[in-house]
């Protein structure tokens, strides 16, 4: 979910439930990743897009107080920096974002599985505030 594309991301990784939520994280950005890469560069749209995205998830993530929705936000962020490679559109740019969305995808999972095994109440920040 990428700016200005993402009004669903947040409320909908909100209310599903977390194994579906880890899924929708995500598949949908290795399938937009993939139809960029193919049709080429579109340069000034997906560059306003990834600076839409990094902003936005930026400024959103910082009042959050429940983990999926502050995950939401993050994956729109994160979004944004995979855009940016592919905006550039030379071989090292789109490689360089290939390996970040497999370390993106690679860290959410862990995530969405760390929030999967603690059992939370209500999925609140402050729950998870004594694993430190």
């Amino acid at each position: 979910s990428a700016a200005p594309f993402h009004m669903w991301a947040p409320d909908v990784y909100e209310g599903a439930p977390t194994t579906t939520t880890a899924l929708l994280a995500t598949v949908p950005k290795i399938g937009v990743f993939s139809i960029l890469v193919q049709i080429g560069p579109v340069t000034n749209v997906v560059l306003v897009c990834a600076v839409l995205s990094i902003v936005y998830g930026a400024i959103g993530a910082l009042n959050q107080t429940k983990i999926k929705r502050l995950l939401a936000y993050s994956g729109i962020g994160h979004m944004g920096f995979i855009l940016f490679g592919v905006a550039i559109g030379s071989f090292e740019s789109i490689q360089a974002s290939l390996i970040y969305m497999v370390i993106y995808v690679i860290i959410t999972i862990c995530s969405f599985s760390i929030i999967l095994s603690l059992k939370l109440a209500k999925d609140l920040i402050v729950e998870v505030g004594g694993l430190s």
